[in-house]
């Protein structure tokens, strides 16, 4: 249960907050956080959602699986040149209950990961990326490594890895609506550009991932 208090704090939130978004008294959460008391199942769930948690971890459940080594990058060359990271210490190894808790549920059926489907995660639906610029969106830090689901899909509102007109792949945040494809990079000035659909047919804006896990970093 005290997995609870790491992840929230991951997630920015206050005891308060949490407690707000669940419907629940901020006593309770201080209970759950302590081993005190246990939350029910579909409050269990909500906050595997909200603090994008993996569901065991609640209830202090360690996966017995053996941890999978993603590879990470540190460099995304626009013609698809991927260049590992090389500082010590630039690794992810995470578990296969871990990844599926991360992959987006509009995937998820394209993926075959329903209950009733069952398919297992492959590794290579996932990569891992060290980003140390500081013009980025306000959820991911400098320096740190991050967890790419592979995906050309635009995710409204996510930080996805993209190159933008043959460049080194960045993370930036995507927004799609009805002028196109809006690109929000994190500058001193915070800077837009608007890519159209066609773009993404001719390779001007090319999607690599979402970042699904900004918290499973090394900082250096």
């Amino acid at each position: 249960m005290k997995k609870i208090k790491e992840y929230r704090l991951r997630a920015n939130l206050s005891q308060g907050q949490l407690a707000e978004k669940l419907n629940v008294k901020q006593p309770s959460v201080s209970q759950w956080e302590r081993g005190a008391a246990y939350p029910e199942i579909d409050t269990a769930r909500r906050i595997s959602d909200i603090l994008n948690m993996p569901f065991g971890l609640i209830f202090d459940h360690y996966s017995v699986d053996e941890p999978i080594d993603i590879p990470v990058y540190s460099v995304v060359r626009g013609k698809d040149v991927f260049i590992e990271c090389t500082k010590p210490g630039c690794i992810l190894k995470v578990t296969e209950e871990e990844l599926r808790m991360l992959i987006p549920r509009s995937e998820a059926s394209d993926r075959g990961l329903t209950r009733d489907q069952g398919a297992k995660i492959d590794p290579n639906w996932f990569i891992g990326y060290y980003c140390e610029s500081e013009n980025l969106a306000p959820a991911i830090l400098p320096n740190t490594v991050n967890l790419i689901y592979r995906t050309g899909k635009i995710i409204n509102n996510a930080v996805h890895l993209a190159s933008l007109n043959g460049h080194d792949a960045v993370l930036v945040k995507l927004i799609r609506n009805e002028r196109g494809i809006l690109v929000i990079e994190k500058t001193p000035t915070e800077k837009y550009r608007y890519f159209r659909f066609q773009d993404m047919r001719n390779g001007s804006l090319k999607i690599y991932g979402i970042v699904v896990e900004s918290i499973k970093v090394f900082k250096y």
